[in-house]
């Protein structure tokens, strides 16, 4: 459920941007910004990499802003705006240059959707291009809103980081419309990790009669209940049990209990 909202927010975010790029800024002859000490890659030059010639003409840069993302962290955005004031590209990047963000306005949908393989290579292609360091494992694909969505979950010595990973959004020509990249940290893990067995019974407890859990529990890494709205500092994923099942209204619910105590950090749909 989270995974969609995220995918969604890119989506959104990058038609969001809707600029009218008529496009020849210049590409920087500095490849590095700078703002509070953090140097980050110029969108001049990301935009020399994603635009044509005549595509940048006429698009000015903003001054480098200190922004905070959702999960909290502290990012350096850069903007490209259009003749008429319009954003045209958004890039952020955190603060050690990583590139985390970029939403790109007026790409066509095209009729036809990628295949499964030409949208792997393509996003491939797009990560190279812009330094970003190839995922492990393989991606999945999916289409929503017109766009082919290719996301890489990231994965922990195994363990699943929920809402984390590199998510790659094209259109049918396999041209960028967004990139959004997560990587939260992670707390220590218990000393001690809860039976499988133990977590199923703590998760029936918290679930409303007549509802029903699905066989087996998941560990994964989950951002605890209490700091899902804290954007105000980055707080560390926790080890956790995933218990799902379905409620008596037929709604699919998660609950999530910290690995090693089983106290309830949170849930994917209200139990």
């Amino acid at each position: 459920m989270s995974k969609v909202r995220w995918t969604l927010a890119l989506i959104v975010g990058s038609i969001a941007a809707c600029g009218a790029p008529s496009a020849a800024l210049a590409p920087s002859q500095r490849p590095m910004a700078t703002l509070a000490g953090a140097s980050v890659r110029s969108i001049t030059q990301i935009a020399a990499d994603l635009l044509s010639p005549l595509e940048v003409r006429g698009l000015t840069a903003t001054p480098l802003r200190l922004v905070r993302s959702e999960s909290g962290e502290v990012r350096v955005r850069q903007l490209l705006l259009g003749p008429t004031g319009s954003e045209a590209l958004r890039v952020e990047s955190a603060l050690d240059g990583s590139l985390r963000l970029i939403a790109q306005s007026d790409v066509a949908l095209e009729s036809t959707p990628l295949s499964e393989s030409s949208a792997i290579a393509r996003a491939l292609r797009h990560l190279v291009r812009l330094g970003v360091a190839m995922p492990p494992g393989g991606p999945t694909v999916r289409q929503i809103a017109g766009r082919t969505i290719v996301v890489w979950s990231r994965e922990v010595r195994g363990i699943p980081v929920l809402d984390d990973g590199i998510r790659v959004v094209l259109n049918g020509a396999g041209a960028l419309v967004g990139l959004a990249i997560e990587e939260s940290p992670l707390a220590a893990a218990p000393a001690r990790i809860a039976r499988e067995d133990a977590a199923l019974r703590a998760a029936t407890a918290l679930l409303p009669s007549g509802g029903a859990f699905d066989a087996g529990a998941e560990l994964v890494w989950v951002l605890p209940r209490e700091a899902s709205w804290q954007t105000d500092q980055r707080v560390p994923r926790r080890l956790a049990w995933s218990i799902t099942g379905t409620q008596r209204d037929g709604s699919k619910v998660a609950i999530y209990l910290d690995a090693g105590s089983l106290a309830l950090l949170g849930w994917d749909g209200a139990p």
